[in-house]
């Protein structure tokens, strides 16, 4: 029989990345607590330094690091770092490098159907007070109490298909001041927000605004002030909002059996109370602190 091969992880990353310091975080946890071997991969060098053999009806994905080509690894799971914008898709080259990852046998974090799951399209469709009631067919087992609790947490969102609430809302620049207008995109800078609204729709062919989210704005109290210390070493003080982000993890079979769903820590970003946008990478907000009191 043909003996096992070592065993890594492998984070593939932008080609100029320049949001490293979580990613070397995790990878040295990885490394120096489970002693894990880990590998960056940047995007571009996907089908150069990884395969998937032919005859190997399994599919493993195999890694040849460019600076030991005589050892191979088999990648037990793929940590995406890229592949979130549409810009990283620049060839043909780019989609196939994103396949093949796809149909190895790596665990991907995330898989391309996670990755659309958590998309603002299908916030809004959760979201809709009318029509199908898709969040009861997600959470089929609970209490309809339970169900309610849920749904008054969502922000109301709207599509902005022809004779439709939020092509209504979005055009109106009196009613467009309580909204914002979101993208598929992750991270911030990508947002159009209040009077800007119905003149940004103008601008583009109407073939497109299906591409686009009209959300209600959140109105959090604003009673908080803070200093803040940005990336030029700007101090900056005064009214602020905050944003919490709480995560898990979770692990499951193709079966759809679930193996691991834990809670995964959280992320604070706080702004000033004058900013639209808030992420912190694209400059907006700073990393805080929660304080319980």
């Amino acid at each position: 029989s043909t003996p096992a091969l070592p065993l890594c992880v492998a984070f593939v990353v932008q080609d100029t990345e320049r949001n490293v310091f979580d990613q070397h975080a995790l990878s040295e946890h990885l490394k120096k607590t489970h002693n894990i071997p880990v590998f960056r991969i940047a995007s571009v060098d996907i089908l150069e330094q990884t395969s998937i053999p032919s005859d190997n009806s399994s599919r493993p994905l195999l890694y040849r690091p460019p600076h030991s080509p005589e050892s191979t690894f088999e990648v037990t799971t793929v940590y995406l770092r890229a592949y979130y914008s549409p810009d990283e898709y620049t060839s043909s080259r780019d989609w196939e490098a994103r396949t093949h990852l796809e149909r190895s046998a790596a665990i991907k974090c995330p898989t391309v159907l996670n990755q659309l799951s958590g998309c603002k399209k299908v916030q809004q469709v959760l979201a809709e007070p009318t029509g199908l009631d898709h969040l009861t067919g997600f959470l089929k087992d609970v209490d309809s109490s339970l169900i309610e609790r849920v749904r008054a947490t969502f922000a109301p969102q709207y599509d902005l298909s022809p004779n439709s609430k939020g092509r209504e809302l979005a055009l109106n620049p009196e009613t467009a001041l309580n909204h914002v207008l979101k993208p598929q995109r992750e991270g911030g800078g990508n947002n159009v927000y209040k009077a800007d609204i119905p003149g940004f729709l103008q601008s583009l062919p109407e073939s497109d605004w299906k591409g686009w989210v009209l959300m209600e704005l959140i109105n959090p109290a604003s009673n908080a002030q803070n200093v803040a210390l940005r990336n030029d070493g700007e101090v900056l003080r005064g009214d602020v909002i905050s944003e919490l982000g709480v995560y898990g993890t979770i692990l499951w079979e193709d079966t759809g059996k679930i193996l691991h769903n834990n809670h995964g820590g959280y992320l604070l970003r706080t702004k000033g109370k004058e900013v639209n946008e808030g992420g912190v990478a694209a400059g907006f907000s700073s990393l805080d602190s929660v304080l319980l009191f």
